[in-house]
């Protein structure tokens, strides 16, 4: 009886431990939510996975020889474009960074935002439809998840479809980028498994406690 109950006092130090200590993984704060409103009517807004790593081959940035731009492969996800010309819904893009344009003294915002749809920017037949500005402060080549380092958005570029030459720009009249609350991911397996041992030790425990009574009882 000792002994079993200092290794149910065992298990059930394991399950507190287990339960204080591994339960709850860290949360991932990579996402950023994006939203904005032109001055035409047009609204959108879209996820930007922080995350995703540049490729390794450069896109070909604006249409202007010299600005080579830093890709992001698929890194937006949940684009929602509406127009009067053109309207998106759900969909994945790109975003690069093309260090070489600055808003501004050294150490000012550059260029950087979404290429729709994703390829779009990165070989030099350019057929980009979509592209939406927005003001870089932060490091590379890993994109910052810090939305301060989003702080200003630049307006819409839309493209004819058929040329890709360009229809003008539509400045924001709303922007704004916030991170996306994760909800931390539970790790319970280790604890299920300490509380199963623990179930079994003390059915053990009670089906060896109803033997003994048997067989008093039987005598």
């Amino acid at each position: 009886m000792d002994t079993m109950k200092r290794i149910f006092t065992a298990v059930a130090g394991i399950v507190v431990f287990t339960m204080g200590t591994v339960v709850v993984k860290p949360a991932r704060a990579a996402l950023l939510d994006f939203n904005f409103t032109g001055q035409n009517g047009t609204k959108g807004s879209f996820t930007l996975d922080t995350d995703v790593p540049r490729s390794p081959v450069p896109s070909i940035g604006i249409p202007t020889p010299g600005n080579p731009g830093i890709l992001y492969p698929n890194a937006v996800s949940n684009f929602f474009f509406s127009s009067p010309q053109l309207n998106v819904n759900g969909e994945n893009a790109d975003w690069e960074v093309i260090p070489s344009i600055v808003f501004g003294p050294p150490g000012s915002p550059i260029l950087s935002g979404i290429s729709y749809p994703s390829g779009c920017s990165a070989t030099a037949s350019f057929t980009c439809l979509i592209n939406v500005g927005v003001g870089y402060s932060g490091t590379l080549p890993k994109l910052s998840d810090d939305p301060n380092s989003y702080p200003i958005g630049l307006g819409i570029d839309r493209f004819d479809p058929i040329t890709f030459q360009s229809l003008g720009r539509e400045q924001f009249t709303s922007y704004q980028v916030v991170r996306r609350q994760t909800v931390p991911e539970s790790n319970s397996s280790l604890s299920l498994l300490a509380f199963g041992v623990a179930g079994l030790l003390m059915k053990g425990k009670i089906d060896k406690k109803t033997q003994t009574v048997s067989a008093v009882i039987s005598q």
